[in-house]
């Protein structure tokens, strides 16, 4: 039971419900997505939570330790959540140090949220409370390249306990949470909750709103463009990649088989085993980014944007950059480094024969081929046996076989 009286638990509300005005006005970007979620009380949440889509829950005993400062950094902190997807980034990695990460490079963006108009141009607007995840170390990093050092150093998560958690759902629905660990400097938790292929294209569609609302504003505060760019948020694939590569693959294994040879990976973190669909993802897929001088930054950044939709719907991918010859082969989690890189080389003439060469030299037998380019190329006399798509800007060349996809004209 709570000692606050219920004068104090609305004073809660009200202040968090205040800070969220401030920072729509100050930042209307963030305000935004903050405007758009709830803000609900739970104690049995130690500090602070969210679904990501539709609430954020917080404990007025924790908050009333905040100061406005410290408790606009947590609150500003949840929306950073929402806004970077970090549930759906975590993918296959241990879940403990993917929080860590995530904490870390939220806790470096919110410590730089700056004061419009400020005297100070390096005013910042809030103040990280003690003992949460913040190092200058990691400074401008994003949690895929955190959680690899981590990963490197072999850190754990100091000072962990574990809470039983139990929310209401916007809905009016409760939803518990037993035996979560919180702790290790991380003033939020973590609800292991998945957003469907729906709640994402809200969110996204949500995201797209607050850009647009930073620039109605005459782009008062702070917008993390490059940030988001980096991660794929604003650059979303616009084609159906699941649907076009098993249409067009020959390795496509039957949709109702189930095996626990390949468990469900949304409930592993629970210690439960449920069997997952053998056709989840394609097998394996070979990509090759053309990088020559004919490729162009915009048209280079369109496609990579659909090379995320490809991840996403394979369990292999050998990306094989070139221009006149192999420049890098990208496979595995390196892949996530790469696409948060954004740093493609290059930049001679182009030769796809190379390509298919490595291709053949190496044994891929890729289920299916997909070549990122303009088509101004050269290409092997000698058909592949294996299925090709290309993947191209509206202005190219002709392909000498294989099936061409035209990027939609609002992605380049």
């Amino acid at each position: 039971m709570t000692k606050l009286t219920p004068q104090e638990i609305e004073g809660e509300v009200a202040r968090l419900a205040a800070l969220r005005m401030q920072l729509l006005e100050m930042h209307p970007f963030w305000g935004y997505i903050l405007l758009q979620m709830r803000l609900a009380v739970s104690f049995t949440i130690p500090t602070m939570a969210t679904d990501c889509i539709d609430s954020i829950w917080f404990n007025p005993e924790f908050t009333r330790t905040l100061d406005n400062r410290e408790l606009g950094f947590v609150l500003a902190h949840e929306i950073c959540h929402t806004v970077l997807e970090t549930g759906p980034r975590r993918g296959g990695r241990e879940p403990l140090k993917w929080n860590m990460a995530t904490d870390f490079a939220i806790n470096d963006l919110v410590s730089r949220i700056t004061v419009p108009g400020a005297a100070d141009s390096s005013a910042h607007l809030y103040r990280a409370p003690t003992g949460v995840l913040l190092l200058s170390a990691y400074q401008g990093m994003i949690a895929e390249t955190i959680y690899e050092i981590l990963c490197r150093k072999n850190a754990d998560l100091p000072g962990k306990m574990y809470v039983d958690v139990k929310v209401q759902g916007a809905d009016g629905s409760e939803v518990e949470f037993p035996h979560l660990p919180w702790g290790g400097g991380s003033s939020d938790i973590h609800l292991p909750l998945e957003l469907d292929e729906d709640q994402r294209e809200t969110l996204r569609e949500r995201i797209a709103a607050a850009v647009e609302n930073y620039h109605a504003n005459a782009a008062r505060g702070d917008l993390p463009g490059d940030l988001l760019r980096q991660i794929g948020v604003l650059d979303r694939p616009r084609i159906p990649w699941r649907r076009v590569l098993h249409r067009y693959a020959d390795t496509i294994l039957h949709q109702d088989d189930y095996s626990l040879a390949c468990p469900n990976k949304r409930f592993l973190t629970h210690d439960l085993i449920v069997p997952g669909r053998y056709n989840e993802k394609l097998a394996h897929m070979a990509v090759a980014l053309d990088t020559s001088g004919s490729m162009d930054s915009e048209t280079i950044r369109a496609v990579l944007a659909e090379l995320r939709g490809m991840v996403e719907s394979s369990q292999e991918i050998t990306l094989i950059v070139a221009d006149s010859k192999i420049q890098q082969v990208v496979t595995g989690e390196d892949l996530d480094s790469f696409l948060a890189a954004g740093r493609y080389p290059g930049g001679g003439g182009t030769d796809h024969t190379c390509v298919f060469k490595y291709i053949q030299e190496h044994h891929l037998n890729p289920g299916v081929f997909v070549g990122l380019t303009d088509l101004y190329s050269v290409f092997p006399e000698r058909k592949p046996s294996f299925p090709v798509l290309w993947l191209v800007p509206e202005v190219h060349g002709n392909a000498p076989w294989g099936k061409v996809i035209e990027l939609p004209k609002e992605s380049v």
